[in-house]
């Protein structure tokens, strides 16, 4: 996991697997980075490749934790199969979704 700030925007570079294993080597250090900075955070999934439940709901536990603080966590450069997967489960329905990171950026910038 990755992570560098662009003006306000804390972004998250999450790792190609997200199955069991891969959720247990980041849920702590991305629960951290994301509580700590409060803000405005961008979840770059462009080299994901799996998303396990597990993955889905660390995602929406981190939503859920950053919103009180007036920040908000939105998802960018999800690969066709993760996009479904979102759609599928109404994942899509919770979180604000961007083809790339520039315009995931853009979003921030417009509110």
């Amino acid at each position: 996991m990755k992570t560098e700030q662009v003006d306000d925007v804390l972004i998250i570079e999450l790792p190609a697997r997200l199955d069991a294993a891969g959720v247990a080597a980041i849920e702590h250090d991305l629960a951290a980075a994301i509580t700590n900075h409060g803000g405005k955070v961008l979840a770059d999934m462009t080299a994901v490749t799996f998303v396990a439940s597990l993955a889905l709901r660390m995602l929406l536990s981190n939503l859920r934790a950053v919103q009180p603080l007036g920040g908000d966590l939105r998802l960018c450069g999800l690969q066709p199969q993760i996009a479904e997967i979102f759609r599928k489960s109404r994942f899509d329905t919770l979180f604000k979704i961007y083809p790339d990171r520039e315009a995931a950026l853009a979003s921030y910038r417009d509110r």
